[in-house]
C-alpha cells in the first residue's frame, strides 16, 4: 500500500471512530438526563410523601388545618395557630418555588407544573395575608399571572379567606424580605 492510502484509510478509521464516540456520548447524555429527572421526581414525591405523613401523623395540627383552611373558620385560630400556619404555608411555597425552578431547567413536566402554580394561586391569599416570604421573584410573577388568568377559578376558600383577611390583619410574621 501506498503511505498515501494508508494515510487516508487511517483519517477515515479516525473519523468513524470519532463518530461513533460522539454517538455514544450522545447516548450516555440522554441516559444521564432521564436519571436525573427520575431523581428529582424520586425527591419531590418523598418531600411530599414526608410532608403529609407529618401532616396526618399530627393530630392537633391536623386539627387546626381542618379548622383554618378546610373548615374556613379562621376567627377560631390564634396568633400562635397562625404563627404555625405560616411556617406549613412557607415550606409549601419553598416546594412549590422548587418545582418552578426545576420546570425552568427542564426537569419537572408540564402538568406537574401547572398543578403547582395552580396550588399556589390557591394559596396566593393567604401567603399574602400571612407575608409568606418569596425569594424568586419570577415565581412570584408566575403565581399572580396564573391566579389572574381567565382559566383560573378561585376556590370556595380562597373567596371566604380573601373577604375575612380585609377585615383582620395579621400582626405576626414576614421577616423583611420581598413578599407578594
Amino acid at each position: 500500500m501506498k503511505s498515501n492510502t494508508v494515510q487516508i484509510l487511517t483519517t477515515v478509521l479516525s473519523n468513524v471512530a470519532v463518530s461513533a464516540g460522539l454517538v455514544f456520548l450522545i447516548f450516555e447524555l440522554r441516559q444521564n438526563s432521564a436519571i436525573a429527572l427520575s431523581q428529582v421526581r424520586q425527591e419531590r414525591s418523598l418531600s411530599i410523601i414526608q410532608e403529609y405523613s407529618n401532616y396526618a401523623q399530627d393530630n392537633e395540627f391536623s386539627n387546626l388545618v381542618a379548622r383554618a383552611i378546610r373548615g374556613t373558620n379562621f376567627d377560631s385560630v390564634s396568633d400562635d395557630e397562625w404563627h404555625q400556619i405560616w411556617g406549613y404555608e412557607s415550606a409549601r411555597m419553598t416546594r412549590l418555588e422548587d418545582v418552578y425552578f426545576q420546570h425552568r431547567e427542564g426537569l419537572i413536566d408540564d402538568s406537574i407544573h401547572n398543578f403547582s402554580l395552580k396550588m399556589g394561586a390557591s394559596k396566593l391569599p393567604l401567603w399574602k395575608w400571612l407575608r409568606v416570604v418569596s425569594v424568586n421573584p419570577e415565581y412570584n410573577a408566575a403565581v399572580e399571572a396564573f391566579a389572574n388568568s381567565p382559566d383560573y377559578k378561585p376556590t370556595k376558600y380562597e373567596i371566604e379567606f380573601s373577604a375575612w383577611a380585609k377585615k383582620n390583619e395579621y400582626s405576626i410574621g414576614g421577616v423583611g424580605v420581598q413578599t407578594f
